[in-house]
């Protein structure tokens, strides 16, 4: 079987997951962050919803100097009274401008005498004496957005940003999707969970990470289940229905002990990706079990695994959340980088002073450069002169 083109093979994970049915519900905004929205955010009210002042100052009329008038502090409700020609009132940091309000003369630009008309106002001798320009430093109703305005679009991510944007706009609950359910199995009959392994097992590397990432990418871990080496067990492994989404590490590759593949088939399943034209990470599947819920199996090297996780498994999950399939990124690469010959080659890399530099020990089975990683370069066939720039997959943790 021919290996997919690695993007290619990305399109077709994150169609999958964006066919997977996923309900929404309702939050408070408190209880959304991270969340990904599924009905517009809009303004209910203009943005600002008054004209207000900018800056601590005084809030004038008419050209000064300016007989000064009570002060207006922040909170100020319903302020009727207009400025009359050649009047101002000292006025605080976003509080309501009165009507007839030219401009406002900013605290350091004004000084204040005392006469016997009571206090006046007067443009300060270092200061040009035009001003405040008409309109200065005053915020006017709906500069930022008019009601009805959208401030954030469905399939957004619900950044802290976009929270204080739609508590801004008057909102106190959002409806987002709701967290799709992922089941992990690890298989291999050599995977220990804690402690040193003796020679001839090793340490499960996967079990500590994917989880907690999963979880921050938006999903809902449902559990984890380890199994060794044995068709039935692996079948069975599958079985479990609660969830939208199970991700196999172990097993995907063609060796006599490989049984993930067989396992999917046996639950009715579709494969539809069956190995991607990538170095490290290659013998990767995305499949659809007969019930619906989707597969990813990753080889089981703990650093091809990752690498083919970034690959498609951010696809898949960008789908299954309602996201459209996130951009690469590119980067420009600090010495020359050879290719694999055929595909992609996946090299992680960290940047500085805006050049990419590959970090050192990488294969398939070790760990070291990819935890020092900022970037992984997505290197083409032929590979890369220094001072190209070159496609590259940013990791959710870098």
């Amino acid at each position: 079987m021919v290996d997919a083109d690695w993007r290619a093979a990305r399109e077709i994970a994150h169609t999958a997951g964006s066919r997977i049915p996923s309900g929404v519900e309702r939050l408070d905004l408190a209880a959304s962050a991270g969340r990904t929205l599924t009905v517009d955010v809009l303004a209910l009210a203009n943005m600002p919803g008054f004209s207000s002042s900018a800056m601590d100052g005084w809030a004038v009329a008419g050209a000064g100097p300016w007989l000064l008038g009570a002060a207006i502090t922040a909170g100020t409700v319903g302020i009727a009274a207009t400025l009359g020609d050649h009047t101002g009132r000292p006025i605080a940091t976003g509080a309501m401008i009165p009507p007839g309000t030219r401009a406002i003369l900013r605290s350091e630009h004004g000084v204040v005498t005392t006469t016997p008309l009571g206090a006046v106002l007067s443009v300060a001798p270092h200061v040009d004496p035009g001003q405040p320009a008409d309109g200065a430093h005053i915020r006017r109703e709906g500069e930022e957005a008019a009601a009805g305005t959208v401030l954030v679009r469905a399939g957004s991510v619900l950044t802290p940003a976009r929270l204080a944007l739609a508590a801004a706009g008057g909102t106190d609950t959002v409806v987002v999707r709701r967290r799709p359910r992922v089941r992990f199995v690890v298989l291999g009959d050599e995977i220990v969970s804690e402690g040193v392994a003796i020679p001839g097992l090793v340490r499960d590397a996967f079990g500590p990470q994917l989880p907690a990432l999963l979880e921050s990418l938006g999903l809902s871990a449902a559990g984890m289940r380890h199994v060794g080496d044995n068709l039935a067990l692996t079948i069975g492994a599958l079985g479990a229905g609660d969830c939208e989404l199970v991700v196999v590490t172990g097993g995907s590759s063609r060796g006599a002990t490989d049984h993930a593949r067989s396992a999917l088939i046996a639950h009715g399943g579709t494969v539809l990706v069956d190995g991607v034209a990538m170095r490290p990470g290659h013998p990767v599947i995305v499949g659809r079990l007969g019930d619906g819920r989707l597969v990813l199996c990753l080889p089981g090297n703990p650093a091809a695994g990752m690498l083919a996780f970034l690959s498609l498994g951010l696809p898949l999950v960008d789908g299954l959340l309602g996201r459209p399939l996130t951009e690469l990124g590119s980067e420009i690469a600090a010495v020359p980088i050879a290719g694999a010959g055929h595909g992609v080659r996946l090299v992680a890399a960290t940047v500085s002073d805006g050049r990419a530099l590959p970090c050192d020990k990488q294969s398939p089975a070790m760990l070291i450069g990819l935890a020092a990683a900022d970037t992984i370069l997505v290197v083409p066939h032929d590979g890369v002169a220094a001072g190209d720039r070159v496609p590259a997959l940013r990791p959710p943790w870098a």
